[in-house]
């Protein structure tokens, strides 16, 4: 036991002294105040809800140290995180407290703004919706569209409940039949419905356009 203290006890001193002298240059310098616009971090929302609201994205944290800690340190550096795994349906005010920001030894958090979060979450709920295709342009003289139908008609959408269950219809964008003379199949995105709304696979759909000569059937 005394061999390993005792061994390279030169380089172990050194950096002793090492640290030594760099604690007394930081607590010997001028402390300075900071303020950064540090971003909020919101982990392990519940696979079962969705945040609908847009809570602040930015929190100002007032810092105050040693002028080289402080001014070294940069927003995201002191960013704090939000663990949202306990939240339950509805509306939630979340502290956001000065001990929650991570800050390096000898850096002191003086004052975090806003106090306090919103956020509000509702459960996920999925539905099966019928898809509509939109048409433009005019066929070629003496021509009409017939039909025109998408493959597949129904898509399953997902997201918050109270979005889904406005949901009757999906649309696509429109497609040009200007021109045409005969029957055609366009590939087609469907149109969004909301920053929250997805659907459920692949987010378009083949439609089949069905043209046909006047006087015919």
């Amino acid at each position: 036991m005394k061999e390993q203290l005792l061994h390279n006890v030169g380089l172990k001193m050194f950096s002793l002294v090492l640290a030594f002298s760099l604690w007394l240059v930081v607590a010997g310098e001028q402390r300075v105040e900071h303020v950064l616009n540090a971003p909020i971090k919101l982990t392990d929302v519940p696979e079962s809800l969705v945040l609908v609201n847009e809570p602040n994205a930015y929190v100002t944290v007032r810092i105050r140290g040693p002028k080289t800690l402080v001014t070294g340190l940069t927003a995201d550096d002191i960013s704090p995180e939000l663990e949202l795994s306990r939240l339950k349906e509805g509306e939630h005010m979340i502290a956001l407290r000065i001990d929650q920001i991570p800050v390096p030894r000898g850096v002191e958090v003086i004052q975090v703004s806003p106090g306090r979060i919103r956020l509000v979450l509702e459960p996920v709920a999925d539905r099966e919706v019928r898809v509509t295709p939109r048409l433009e342009g005019r066929p070629a003289p003496g021509h009409y569209v017939k039909r025109a139908y998408p493959r597949p008609d129904r898509v399953r959408v997902v997201g918050p409940r109270s979005e889904v269950s406005r949901i009757a219809l999906v649309f696509t964008p429109p497609i040009s039949t200007e021109g045409k003379s005969g029957d055609f199949v366009a590939k087609a995105p469907l149109e969004p419905m909301g920053k929250l709304v997805k659907v459920a696979g692949e987010n378009s759909v083949e439609v089949v356009v069905e043209i046909r000569e006047k006087g015919k059937r």
